[in-house]
């Protein structure tokens, strides 16, 4: 049975499209046949993250009527099988995610994972995906407003009925503004099933448009990933043992120093 996902956010910047092809590209790893749909209709970013923002075929013209499904898939170079949007004016002008519900109906059964990489915000378009999906994952920054914007994903969700697995908090500093995964999960009501802290080589592997699980796969950020996407398909993910010897020596380092 295909699992459809929206990913999803209050606002923008905080991480939904990185989220979106490394989550893809760890699942196609692990032998699931993965699809993931820029349903960003406006301001669409999967292309530029993975290196290919220009298509022939585009989600703009399934939804226009102009293309079949097939004709707007294509596989990347890692594997995984992505649905671009176009990123010109008159595909902006000309499209608002009505039908993406129906569309992405057509595709169950195709794939075992389809993640729907939302637009930011709870504009129509937004809501279009998460209308589409069965279940949501909300994305945040561990600050207030972040948090606060992410609120109104998770009431919206509850509101269409909308299955809520859980929050991923990004981009955590550990600065003392950051807010702690307890006061997230009391802001939300919702547990956070995935902590990933800010670091470079995720910075690194934008720049160089690789899911950041292959451009450096040893890093805490991708294996967190790893961890999350096993979750998601109801695997247990073991850190491998060099990682593990790394973080019990960076504990016990840790605790000597105190």
């Amino acid at each position: 049975m295909t699992q459809v996902i929206a990913v999803t956010s209050g606002k923008g910047g905080v991480g939904k499209t990185t989220l979106s092809a490394n989550l893809g590209a760890a699942l196609n790893d692990m032998g699931k046949k993965v699809l993931v749909v820029d349903t960003n209709i406006t301001t669409p970013n999967l292309g530029f993250h993975l290196g290919v923002p220009l298509y022939p075929k585009t989600i703009h013209d399934v939804l226009k009527g102009e293309a079949y499904p097939e004709e707007a898939t294509y596989i990347h170079p890692t594997g995984l099988n992505i649905m671009p949007a176009g990123i010109s004016i008159t595909d902006m002008k000309s499209c608002d995610g009505t039908g993406l519900d129906n569309m992405i109906l057509d595709l169950v059964g195709e794939h075992d994972v389809i993640l729907l990489d939302g637009a930011a915000g709870l504009g129509k378009e937004g809501l279009s995906s998460i209308k589409a999906a069965d279940e949501m994952i909300i994305v945040t920054n561990p600050q207030l407003a972040s948090v606060t914007d992410a609120l109104k994903a998770v009431k919206m969700g509850e509101e269409m009925g909308t299955h809520i697995i859980g929050v991923v908090l990004n981009r955590k500093t550990g600065k003392p503004s950051d807010l702690t995964i307890e006061e997230v999960e009391a802001l939300l009501g919702h547990p956070v099933i995935s902590n990933i802290h800010e670091n470079d080589e995720v910075q690194d592997a934008l720049a160089s448009k690789t899911p950041v699980v292959h451009y450096a796969p040893d890093s805490k950020a991708s294996h967190e990933i790893k961890r999350l996407a096993s979750s998601l398909i109801g695997q247990e993910y073991n850190v491998p043992e060099e990682n593990n010897k790394i973080g019990l020596f960076s504990k016990l380092f840790g605790f000597f120093r105190r």
